[in-house]
């Protein structure tokens, strides 16, 4: 099973990522969620392999800020209503591979969990 690289098309972090996984020439499927909104059932599958919405929570969102969540993140309930609503809540890059995850830009961790 290929791995799953959900990025924003016009996110350069996602885009040095997506191109740091091709030059390794490993196998994922690219979702866009800039062009194809993601769905209730992907965010809360993120949220469960992330172990907590705190790992893939945007701390520099202004709705974030507004609410406290920095400091108490939101049930994964609340949190999926509101990433379906403004996905930029969602911290970009994520990879996901079966029950591995890779959030944000971390090299020597998208390396481990592609095991390239």
């Amino acid at each position: 099973m290929a791995a799953t690289l959900f990025l924003k098309s016009t996110c350069t972090t996602c885009r040095d990522v997506r191109s740091f996984v091709r030059r390794l020439g490993a196998r994922v499927v690219e979702r866009d969620y800039a062009k194809e909104p993601l769905t209730e059932p992907e965010v809360a599958r993120i949220v469960d392999i992330a172990g907590s919405v705190a790992v893939v929570l945007n701390a520099r969102h202004a709705v974030t800020k507004a609410n406290g969540w920095r400091e108490k993140p939101p049930s994964k309930a609340m949190f999926v209503a509101a990433a379906l609503v403004e996905p930029n809540l969602l911290r970009r890059p994520i990879l996901v591979s079966g029950k591995q995850i890779v959030v944000g830009k971390d090299e020597s961790a998208v390396r481990a969990l592609l095991r390239v």
